[in-house]
């Protein structure tokens, strides 16, 4: 995946720290640039194990982790950079509250890493601000309470949206690119080059308003895809460009970015009906139109004996929003009384999106053990052309085209094979499998939509399933975090 709209390597003072760094004291005899003041530091590597290149990786350092090394810190006010010293450029980064106390106790950012690299990255902190310091950074995720979706809540990247229902179900959104133009395929040896634009290509830009930076390190262009597919990025202008072959013509694109609004304000008008008319398009069937549940990677309880799928309860709940960052956001669920076989529980239910990433994280714990009778079922739609189970891997995945049949389509589920019981037959427009809740009352699965109307789409099932292997492989691979002494 393709690093969308983020712009890590940016200098500093591009990004106005000046007013951070002021205030900075000398710990460590680290100094920034354009700063006369020294800075605290931690400082360490992350290395990529796999000997493929990873995109957009989310790293996440609790505050526990970051006080074992330098007890002092907090997380109110600081800068994530990587580089040399003295020409260190920023890696966007958000602090968030994950366990509603009032203090930031996660520290998160996207990283790209090649094939078996390393980098060194630093936090530089100052420990006795009072006020806590938001640094203004591109705003890739969203999450909120909607009460005219009929939803709990709602989470965006600016990939995908997914629209989280009452009983549990969930429905995915996909957002269209914006068509800017078009020109002759004269242009694609330039792009294949990263070459300095001629000034015929430029032209072409700046009839639509368009002016690349004349910085040719500013600009630069990744091939997702030879012959077929590239990325323009505008690091100086922090804008992403995105062109596709067709025929004897390259079309250029921009991607629609955060857009859950679009579904607000068909909402309001009724006489909204055609996918055309907004820039989200619904990728899975509506469940509230069938009754149905679990969705693009819900849950529902599953009584065994029974065989029969039972709803989250829609009342008696709250919910709350954990994270609604530049980089991640989080909503929690909560139901304080769960009535599950005579026994009572309590329900917590954590869903994570992140910036530049298509997929969500799900996460259940439940403060006690289920019944016997009874288990979490998740799941997700079968599309029309193919579906698959890899019950080894902890993967199921489904292969075809929107609701529309106008763009290709891949869902996926992946699931800890250590939890399950095995696949269960609940509904036959759907694929579920049974999860049971560890010695903790916890439970995780990663759900994703990947739709080629949008952003970053797969044209063809290889493609999907060579994209979910790789998935696969990274996230039993997690990067090595290696902190690294200060010389004193």
């Amino acid at each position: 995946m393709s690093n969308t709209g983020q712009k890590p390597h940016m200098h500093i003072y591009k990004y106005g720290l000046s007013f951070i760094i002021s205030f900075m004291i000398i710990v460590a005899g680290c100094t920034l640039p354009y700063s006369s003041q020294q800075s605290s530091r931690i400082k360490f590597s992350i290395q990529n194990t796999l000997p493929i290149e990873r995109n957009n990786v989310p790293i996440v350092l609790t505050i526990d982790q970051l006080r074992n090394v330098s007890p002092d810190i907090t997380l109110k006010a600081l800068a994530v950079v990587t580089g040399q010293e003295r020409r260190e450029t920023m890696i966007p980064a958000q602090a968030d509250d994950i366990n509603y106390d009032g203090e930031r106790d996660q520290l998160v950012f996207l990283i790209d890493l090649a094939a078996e690299e390393k980098k060194e990255i630093s936090i530089l902190y100052e420990p006795n601000v009072k006020a806590t310091v938001t640094l203004d950074v591109t705003k890739l995720t969203r999450a909120g309470i909607f009460p005219k979706l009929n939803a709990v809540a709602a989470l965006e990247s600016d990939l995908l949206a997914y629209v989280l229902k009452p009983n549990g179900a969930v429905v995915a959104y996909g957002k269209k690119r914006e068509h800017l133009f078009t020109v002759d395929r004269m242009f694609q040896n330039e792009l294949n080059n990263n070459a300095p634009f001629s000034p015929e290509f430029r032209l072409h830009f700046e009839t639509y308003n368009i002016n690349l930076t004349q910085n040719p390190q500013a600009l630069i262009i990744d091939i997702e895809k030879p012959e077929h597919r590239w990325v323009i990025r505008d690091f100086e202008n922090q804008e992403d460009f995105y062109v596709r072959r067709s025929d004897e013509q390259l079309n250029i694109y921009k991607s629609i970015g955060l857009s859950l609004n679009a579904l607000l304000s068909k909402q309001d008008d009724p006489n909204i009906n055609n996918l055309e008319d907004t820039t989200m398009v619904l990728l899975t069937p509506h469940v509230d139109s069938i009754g149905g549940l679990i969705g693009c990677g819900g849950f529902a309880l599953w009584h065994k004996t029974e065989q029969r799928l039972i709803p989250i309860p829609q009342e008696g709940d709250y919910v709350r929003v954990l994270a609604n960052g530049a980089l991640r956001s989080i909503v929690q669920r909560i139901l304080p009384n769960w009535n599950v076989g005579g026994d009572t529980f309590q329900l917590t239910y954590t869903t994570h999106i992140y910036g530049n990433n298509p997929w969500l994280e799900h996460y259940i714990h439940i403060d006690g053990q289920l019944p016997s009778d009874y288990a979490f079922v998740v799941g997700i739609p079968k599309l029309k052309e193919t579906s698959g189970i890899d019950e080894d891997k902890g993967l199921l995945w489904s292969w075809g085209t929107d609701p529309d049949e106008t763009d290709p389509l891949g869902i996926a589920l992946i699931y800890p094979t250590a939890q399950t019981s095995g696949v269960v037959d609940t509904d036959p427009s759907l694929m579920t499998i049974t999860l049971h809740p560890d010695d903790e009352g916890r439970l995780g699965y990663r759900s994703l939509a990947i739709w080629d109307g949008g952003i970053n789409g797969i044209e063809t099932q290889s493609e999907f399933k060579q994209h979910l292997q790789k998935m696969l492989t990274t996230m039993e691979n997690v990067p090595r975090i290696t902190f690294i002494p200060l010389a004193q």
